[in-house]
């Protein structure tokens, strides 16, 4: 498989193409550098386009394979978008992008021929259409002679620009929602970040290109934060892939911890939350579970300091020694659960306090019941008096009068036997 032609050669191909101005081409509208331009559809061969290693999809599954080769060196997919080592890499990221079930590109593909064209740069990179490219790249793989229809595939051809342009107009169409599939919300962080951090981008600016608020980007990028330091206390850095079904836990942990404004407690909520985290339990169960450690942090803090830190024996340093008892008691408990080795007991002491709370709740609630039913009742029988008039349909009022009078002669009947009790 060839990823793409060498650059003097896409160039001229693509030039000479510009150069057509055939009235009897297709045209295709876009929305590019502020105003609407119509650009002419051409044929090229599948062979001559490179992918774009920005493409803001890909960020993070570029980061997390960085991680997993350190052989190979952080600025490997900025340093040369040529290298042929390097599209071969981004092909295979795009592969694992492609889908599946109703937004299954591959399987799309095999029942449908090329419904738009790809867009690239006037150099012959892929602005959109990334994972359209490899899925075509890959079925003619599977069956040339049954997907020759891809070996030329309809493009068109941006005029010189800049990378902003760029940016710009991948913001406008890659997030669209359509067979292009949307961004998982872990890529579109990573790419937020990149574009604010290597491409120079503010807040604002970023806020206004991809049709944000300031406080959702702001949000977005504080949450990748939260993930960062999960992934680096579990020695994963930039494994993303390990916390795609947990984008609410992470914004439930983000909400969390801002309520918590000792730092001490804060450091043992977020230890817990990580420990629940890290033992991939259900990420409907983790959405509900981490609130609920924050709403009973310190009957949890109390378990785990009965429960755990006697059952370790904690070497206290100078610093520790100079604290006062209670912020030595946090230190050790703090020093102790930071250990992976005590999550599945941490787990335990946890879900053992929310049950605990569950139950009690359960209790309460069948002890106010019968109260609370009548509260309902009393306000139905308010609402059915201010109700009544002149147009009101009288027929059966009198029987469910009668009733509910038996009712209440029962009910205080009942009331006094209890009350004497």
């Amino acid at each position: 498989m060839q990823y793409g032609w060498p650059l003097p050669k896409r160039i001229s191909h693509l030039d000479e193409l510009r150069k057509i101005d055939d009235p009897n081409k297709p045209k295709y509208p876009l929305i590019f550098q502020g105003e609407r331009q119509f650009f002419t559809i051409h044929k090229v061969p599948i062979d001559l386009p490179k992918y774009r290693l920005a493409n803001g999809r890909t960020q993070a599954s570029q980061e997390s394979f960085l991680s997993k080769n350190n052989n190979y060196p952080s600025d490997f997919f900025e340093r040369d978008d040529e290298d042929n080592e390097a599209q071969k890499i981004q092909h295979g990221l795009l592969k694992e992008l492609l889908g599946s079930g109703e937004k299954d590109i591959i399987k799309f593909f095999r029942e449908h021929k090329q419904i738009e064209p790809l867009i690239l740069t006037h150099t012959g990179f892929v602005v959109n259409g990334n994972r359209r490219l490899c899925a075509f790249r890959e079925l003619i793989k599977e069956d040339e002679k049954k997907y020759q229809h891809f070996f030329h595939i309809e493009v068109i051809i941006l005029n010189p620009c800049d990378e902003k342009d760029i940016d710009e107009l991948e913001a406008r169409l890659q997030i669209d929602t359509d067979i292009r599939a949307d961004y998982n919300w872990i890529s579109e962080a990573c790419m937020l970040r990149n574009r604010h951090i290597k491409h120079g981008y503010s807040i604002e600016r970023l806020a206004s290109v991809y049709g944000k608020r300031i406080s959702e980007i702001e949000d977005i990028l504080d949450t990748l934060h939260h993930v960062d330091m999960y992934l680096e206390s579990i020695g994963k850095p930039k494994q993303y892939e390990l916390v795609n079904k947990h984008e609410y836990a992470f914004k439930q942990l983000k909400k969390c911890r801002n309520k918590i404004k000792d730092s001490s407690r804060k450091t043992i909520f977020t230890t817990i939350a990580y420990a629940l985290l890290s033992n991939q339990t259900e990420s409907g169960r983790l959405w509900g579970a981490i609130p609920a450690v924050e709403e009973n942090l310190d009957k949890i803090i109390s378990n785990l300091q009965d429960e755990l830190v006697t059952e370790i024996d904690v070497e206290l340093d100078d610093d520790i020694s100079l604290l006062d008892d209670e912020e030595s008691d946090f230190e050790t408990l703090i020093i102790t659960l930071s250990n992976p080795e005590n999550n599945d007991k941490i787990i335990e002491i946890v879900d053992d306090v929310l049950r605990e709370q569950k139950e009690t709740e359960r209790e309460n609630k069948s002890k106010k019941y019968v109260f609370s039913q009548l509260n309902k009742a009393n306000t139905a029988i308010k609402n059915a008096i201010n109700g009544l008039n002149k147009d009101t349909e009288l027929t059966g009022i009198q029987s469910q009068l009668d009733e509910i009078q038996s009712s209440l002669e029962k009910l205080r009947e009942m009331l006094s036997k209890y009350a004497v009790h």
